[in-house]
């Protein structure tokens, strides 16, 4: 289905360039569609953050905001530049016909791509739908299922390369949302049992007790190194800052968690450049970690939830050589790990969390 949208839209881009565009048209159109492609991507969280905040369209805010924010972004720019550019300009039949191929066929993969983002964020699953993961399979996080014209993957490390870049504020795309079509496609794998892509932006907490250590390093007893993450989930409404769903629940499952790495000596620029996602193995409890598939459902019950939080010791296999940079819960709460020092795990800094780290670290 993928495929078959990625050669449609490119078809019709390159008719379009070749029947209708002159010269200057093709190079405006081709402008107009990448300038449109950074607008989008460095403002549609912020749309939709407006409707999550006010309860509205929830896991569709994302997906409306993308595509609204990059139209309109690319008909203003399409209009702007008529009357700026000098469309008559004509240097022969040869120099409009190849300006007509390139630009059409790079706009193509631009639109296109960009549409297969948009897809990626809508949170509905099944055969016309593009997903690059089997909602109903174990999650092979090596062998995502990808269109054989990944332009998805074009305009996506495009925009990734210019938010690193040189003139970027110091929060890189590639850091914040790294692997950004991994994290879009696993955290819709379960959108068919209730379970949101969203949540509100607040809803992802760490103890906040200066004493206490979230993150601890810890050999388990048949000798793997993991790291550990204290982390909370505030049990709410998204429009009061938590992550329950219709049902007053927090429901969620273990790919909508991630960390995020850096190589060890990145420490004065820890959001910059690009990183690394990887997801949990499990959950640290009584002194083991207790496995847990990827795409399976955690519906705490109310015993597990302490002054409406969800406190949980998340188990990620230890990323050697690497900082945690990053904590990140389904598309869009995301709290910042940089500040914290790793430490190797011992009673004392578990009782410290358990004691005072849960009811200080709440709201």
């Amino acid at each position: 289905m993928a495929l078959a949208i990625v050669i449609l839209v490119l078809l019709l881009t390159l008719s379009f360039f070749y029947l209708k565009c002159s010269l200057m048209q093709s190079l405006s159109m081709l402008w107009s569609a990448v300038i449109a492609t950074i607008i989008a991507f460095s403002f549609y969280e912020a749309a939709a953050q407006q409707f999550l905040t006010r309860g509205y369209g929830l896991d569709w805010a994302q997906f409306g905001c993308f595509l609204a924010v990059y139209i309109i972004s690319f008909a203003l720019l399409r209009t702007a530049l008529d009357y700026v550019v000098p469309m008559k300009i004509d240097l022969g039949d040869p120099v409009k016909i190849v300006a007509a191929v390139v630009c059409g066929l790079l706009t193509g993969v631009i639109f296109s791509g960009n549409l297969l983002v948009a897809m990626g964020l809508l949170p509905s699953q099944g055969k016309i739908f593009y997903s690059r993961f089997d909602p109903d399979a174990p999650v092979a996080l090596r062998q995502p299922r990808t269109p054989a014209l990944k332009t998805d993957g074009f305009v996506t490390g495009l925009y990734s390369r210019i938010s690193s870049g040189s003139m970027s504020s110091g929060q890189s795309f590639g850091v914040l949302h790294a692997d950004y079509l991994a994290q879009i496609h696993l955290n819709k794998l379960k959108t068919k049992d209730q379970v949101l892509t969203v949540c509100s932006q607040d809803a992802l907490i760490l103890p906040r007790d200066k004493n206490q250590k979230p993150i601890r390093r810890q050999t388990t007893a048949e000798g793997k190194e993991i790291m550990i993450v204290r982390a909370g989930i505030r049990a709410r409404k998204i429009t009061d800052g938590g992550a329950n769903n219709a049902s007053g629940k927090i429901a969620f499952f273990p790919a909508q968690i991630r960390l995020i790495v850096k190589e060890a000596n990145v420490a004065a620029h820890p959001l910059a450049q690009t990183a690394t996602a990887i997801y949990p193995i499990g959950l640290w409890k009584s002194g083991k970690v207790i496995e847990w598939e990827l795409n399976e459902i955690v519906t705490p019950d109310s015993k597990g939830i302490r002054d409406r939080v969800y406190w949980m010791d998340v188990a990620f296999q230890d990323p050697k050589g690497k900082k945690p940079v990053l904590l990140e819960f389904k598309q869009n709460a995301v709290v910042d790990l940089s500040p914290y020092e790793v430490v190797k795990n011992t009673p004392e800094i578990e009782q410290a969390l358990n004691d005072e780290g849960q009811k200080k670290g709440s709201p």
